[in-house]
């Protein structure tokens, strides 16, 4: 299982280089599950969600998933507003 903590804010500012990294960790690494903390996150945008769709879909193509964990109220409430609890793995 590889990891990655998601930076405090995922925003346009710094998604494409989160979305960067992560894919590139992927390609390196080709593992079976991707476990993204956001333990530190306090805010994600459209972008970031972004980020978190593309990379499950590259974990499914491969056969992998990807779970998402750490979560506070407000990340939380954003994923649930866009509809992506029912399409993404999130765990308390």
């Amino acid at each position: 299982m590889m990891q990655y903590k998601i930076p405090t804010r995922l925003d346009a500012v710094n998604a494409p280089e989160v979305e960067q990294q992560i894919l590139q960790k992927i390609e390196n690494e080709k593992p079976g599950s991707v476990l993204c903390d956001f333990s530190e996150t306090v805010y994600i945008s459209s972008a970031g969600l972004r980020v978190m769709l593309v990379l499950s879909k590259v974990m499914a193509k491969a056969g992998g998933k990807v779970t998402l964990r750490g979560m506070n109220d407000d990340v939380f409430s954003i994923f649930k507003m866009a509809g992506f609890q029912t399409i993404l793995n999130i765990e308390e």
